[in-house]
């Protein structure tokens, strides 16, 4: 169960990074970078679903809704409190990614030479 929680916290962290109220606070400048969050974070919950630990029951189900509603209320309140600083685990997955894309882009570049 606390490894439903966690994962459903972050999951409603990335979604909240991705709503347009809070994307001046979590670093969001463009759709790639709203996408990645909405991808991840549905990514997230899924993976809280298949590893919420019960059977594929009733019960599964139940774990999943009490952990994501905990993991929600977290969320809730830790943006109601301090936004900025709620949204530092967002800014480190956009930081990363731009560090990642940034190589890339670097060979892409057309190489100019002295000559013209």
């Amino acid at each position: 169960m606390p490894e439903t929680i966690l994962l459903s916290a972050t999951a409603w962290l990335l979604f909240a990074g991705a709503s347009f109220r809070f994307r001046r606070e979590a670093g969001t400048n463009g759709r790639g970078d709203v996408r990645l969050l909405r991808i991840v974070a549905s990514a997230l919950l899924a993976v809280a679903l298949l590893h919420c630990g019960a059977p594929l029951t009733g019960e599964r189900w139940v774990h999943l809704l009490t952990g994501a509603s905990i993991g929600a209320v977290l969320v809730v309140l830790a943006l109601s409190a301090q936004p900025v600083h709620a949204m530092a685990p967002v800014r480190w997955l956009l930081l990363a990614k731009r560090r990642a894309i940034a190589p890339v882009k670097a060979m892409l570049r057309p190489q100019t030479t002295a000559n013209g």
